[in-house]
């Protein structure tokens, strides 16, 4: 009998009468570039499928101002250790007592180490500079990786937020429409230079990544199969785009 991949039975699938369902993500090999607000809630969400690896990269320290933008609450002791303590190895440490298959690497994505990540199901990427995420996408398709990338932009408009949520899913098999969709540009080039990060936003974000992939397993109904959807906060609206014949 092979490892379980829960530290204790998903009643929630057997209540639902999904487990059959549920199947679709057993032995997928998932990777997170990007532990940030946006990055930590798809692996909150991840973690509730019985995917068999979920692998997370990030080189980054936690800090405080994630502790207001993280799923949960951290605790206040270990923020004391923020100058050691690796956003992986935290992660690590919260969704490995519900998940076995978590592994952390406490290091960043590269041109020159992307080839680690050839063989996984799905990667989802979730950084803050516009340069890495094209690196990691171009990097990502010459291994015939399949990733859904998360992105947000935010800025003040008088005494308001405004902004946009964007999802962008790519393979082998459809990619044409990345040149349009991700720039190399970076926030402090760009109209985002505030690079706001709001909690609610995030989890949203990584909500509608996570629908996406749902979706690419075969999970959802899929009736659109777009490939690029962005949700606009001040009309509450979603454009769904490049969608496959």
């Amino acid at each position: 009998m092979g490892k379980e991949i829960f530290k204790y039975p998903d009643t929630n699938s057997s209540r639902a009468k999904i487990e059959f369902l549920n199947r679709k993500f057993k032995d997928q090999k998932i990777a997170i570039v990007g532990l940030g607000g946006t990055g930590s809630y798809i692996l909150d969400l991840v973690s509730k499928t019985p995917v068999s690896e979920i692998h997370l990269f990030d080189s980054d320290v936690f800090m405080l101002h994630n502790a207001f933008r993280a799923p949960g609450a951290i605790d206040g002791t270990l923020l004391e250790q923020t100058e050691s303590l690796k956003k992986v190895d935290y992660y690590y440490q919260t969704y490995s007592k519900m998940h076995n298959g978590i592994v952390a690497h406490g290091y960043n994505v590269t041109a020159e180490n992307i080839r680690e990540l050839l063989g996984f199901s799905y990667v989802f990427i979730s950084v803050d500079k516009n340069k890495t995420r094209s690196i990691l996408t171009r990097g990502l398709l010459e291994i015939d990786v399949p990733f859904i990338d998360a992105g947000l932009g935010v800025m003040t408009l008088g005494d308001n937020l405004i902004g946009t949520l964007r999802v962008t899913s790519a393979s082998g098999i459809k990619n044409d429409h990345l040149k349009d969709r991700i720039g190399e540009d970076e926030w402090e080039e760009n109209e985002y230079a505030t690079n706001i990060q709001i909690a609610d936003l995030n989890c949203m974000n990584a909500v509608l990544a996570v629908i996406k992939w749902k979706k690419l397993s075969g999970f959802y109904q899929d009736l659109k199969k777009e490939h690029n959807s962005l949700y606009f906060i001040n009309t509450n609206k979603i454009l769904n785009e490049n969608y496959t014949a």
